[in-house]
């Protein structure tokens, strides 16, 4: 081997070390970097939730590293950073019982950070004077009842009322929920199989006592009923069928069917959470045969008696004079979640009309209620018309007037406020071996989705297991064993019980790595080239450290990362050389034991 061969190899084990080193500095990811994340939004932290600290949560951000909480005495006062958090959700130890704090929030990345959240208030409390104790013994059912969780505890003398709180999650800030004056309350408000969490304060004259502890509880899934009363429009609409059943109780969501014949083929096209779907894969003047089965966590019904429709050309809002009414209004349409705080609904202009008269209903069929009258084409219902629970279905109609009357009703629609939930969350990714002592599990943000249930399995088919729930659209699981692989699936739901669940997401599997094995090496030294050559076996996604010295004890000089076969030029003849391999992932390094060499010519 000649000199130049020589230099040529050591340049390539150095160029080789550099780029090793790159790679497991950066993670094998090119350090690219983003844009500021945007501000921060639902801010929302704890009213006496605790007596120790305020939690402050928010909704993730996309693109957000880290988050920063600020804090103020007031709400247009200074505030002042209190803690980072890698979390969407940050607990204020440091304030005291009974003082009413301020808190803002900003999400920040290498690029930088946003601007300040919105504000919003919150507090710990303390025990009142005069205010009863904290109720015990506080129980929530566990599938006991298919349409109801039932809360009960202690009854705490002297107590007048009690205020009862429900979150999604043990770890959550606990809105109010109800009050009632008797130490037990039926949660009627809830999705069979979804999991809540409830804690009570007894009050009177003097106050309210500080919370409970915490108990959670879920009503049981049944397979609900066959749904009944299917009825699809026939030549209402020109661009749909619009397909309607009587709500069946338990049903968390239903599944809409279809044939091109009474006798067909049934396929699923759609799912919905409540009555009605509208079909807009429709072409006009074709019939069409509608099943539905209603659904839950526990199965699903057999399939509805069925229901022909068809979707047909024509128009509404006939014309009128002066002297006589005018003609109904066509077009009209109520916004499907596309507003949190109302409903708007839309119509055609109507000739000869002077103004509109708006009406609701609960049900499509149900009996209708002037709410409102205009001389617009639109109308805004809000809770000041009337009460708008969110994502519960409202039915529409207006009818148009002038001097000499008013028209018939107009056919109705549907609308409603907040987003229903029907997404499933995309692009999960659970980390592999990234972390010694937990899985990492992201995955994107679902519109409406105000909380996600983590679920896991030890097989990509096998059973699942609700192991979390949280706001964040990150989850780090510290309940794995190392090098075990567990498969992980999302779902995403609404804090709101009406606006319902998603679908599952596909299974990810990820797993905590473990620290690599002891490496072994070998030693051998040519004395015509004058190095000592060090040999092993590399593994793949390990890296390799190379120390020497002159003694066993050290101490010893970091040779930095090397590959294998790798060549110790600076040696000198006659000399005794100690070396140790450190192998490294990014759980760790294991060393080896230290081995000897002397070169003598």
């Amino acid at each position: 081997m000649t000199r130049f061969s020589f230099g040529r190899r050591v340049r390539w084990a150095v160029a080789a070390a550099l780029i090793l080193s790159a790679a497991l500095f950066f993670g094998c990811k090119l350090p690219w970097l983003p844009n500021p994340p945007a501000v921060p939004s639902g801010v929302t932290a704890s009213d006496g939730t605790f007596t120790d600290k305020v939690r402050i949560v928010w909704r993730s951000v996309d693109g957000a590293q880290s988050y920063q909480v600020y804090r103020a005495p007031s709400e247009t006062g200074q505030y002042e950073k209190i803690g980072d958090t890698t979390s969407t959700a940050y607990d204020d130890s440091g304030v005291s019982p009974n003082v009413v704090y301020w808190y803002k929030v900003r999400a920040c990345n290498a690029a930088g950070c946003s601007d300040l959240s919105a504000p919003d208030s919150g507090y710990a409390q303390s025990a009142i004077a005069g205010a009863p104790p904290a109720p015990v013994n506080l129980s929530a059912t566990d599938g006991t009842f298919t349409d109801r969780i039932r809360v009960t505890w202690d009854a705490v003398p002297g107590a007048t009322q009690y205020e009862i709180y429900r979150d999604v999650s043990a770890g959550g800030i606990f809105p109010l929920r109800s009050t009632t004056t008797a130490p037990s309350f039926d949660d009627t408000d809830v999705i069979p199989g979804r999991t809540y969490w409830y804690r009570v304060r007894a009050c009177n004259a003097a106050g309210c006592s500080v919370l409970s502890a915490a108990d959670s509880g879920y009503a049981e899934p049944v397979i609900p009923d066959t749904p009944s009363g299917v009825s699809a429009s026939d030549g209402t609409y020109d661009d749909r069928v619009r397909v309607n059943w009587n709500p069946v109780p338990g049903a968390a969501n239903y599944e809409i069917w279809r044939a091109t014949s009474q006798g067909g083929s049934y396929s699923q096209i759609g799912e919905t959470n409540s009555p009605p779907y509208d079909d807009t894969t429709v072409s006009v003047g074709t019939t069409y045969w509608y099943r539905v089965k209603a659904c839950s966590a526990a199965g699903c019904s057999p399939l509805s008696a069925p229901d022909s429709g068809y979707a047909q050309t024509g128009g509404g809002g006939g014309g009128g004079g002066g002297d006589t009414p005018p003609g109904r209004p066509g077009g009209v349409s109520a916004t499907n979640g596309t507003y949190t705080d109302k409903v708007q609904i839309t119509w055609n202009a109507v000739d000869g009309a002077e103004s509109y008269q708006v009406f609701y209903s609960t049900a499509e069929g149900g009996t209708y209620t002037q709410i409102a009258e205009t001389t617009e084409t639109s109308y805004d219902d809000t809770d000041d018309a009337s009460p708008l629970d969110p994502c519960v279905s409202y039915w529409y109609k207006v009818r148009a007037c002038n001097a000499a009357g008013c028209s018939d009703l107009s056919d109705a629609d549907e609308g409603w406020r907040e987003t229903r939930v029907t997404g499933v969350p995309a692009n999960v990714s659970a980390s592999d071996g990234s972390y010694s002592d937990k899985v990492s599990v992201t995955w994107d943000a679902v519109t409406g989705a105000d909380i996600y249930h983590i679920y896991r399995s030890t097989s990509y088919s096998g059973g699942y297991t609700e192991i979390a729930q949280t706001a964040s659209t990150t989850y780090y699981d510290s309940s794995v064993t190392p090098g075990v692989t567990y498969w992980y699936k999302i779902q995403a739901c609404s804090e709101h019980a009406q606006c319902g669940c998603g679908g599952y997401s596909i299974p990810e599997s990820g797993y905590a790595c473990v620290t690599p094995d002891k490496p072994s090496f070998t030693l051998a030294y040519d004395a015509g080239n004058e190095w000592v050559e060090v040999s092993w076996t590399m593994e793949s996604g390990l890296g390799y450290k190379l120390f020497r010295a002159t003694a066993e004890a050290g101490p010893y000089t970091d040779l930095g990362f090397v590959t294998s076969p790798y060549y110790d030029t600076t040696v000198q003849a006659n000399s005794t050389y100690w070396y140790k391999l450190r192998a490294c992932n990014d759980c760790g390094c294991t060393d080896s034991d230290p081995q000897s060499i002397t070169t003598t010519p």
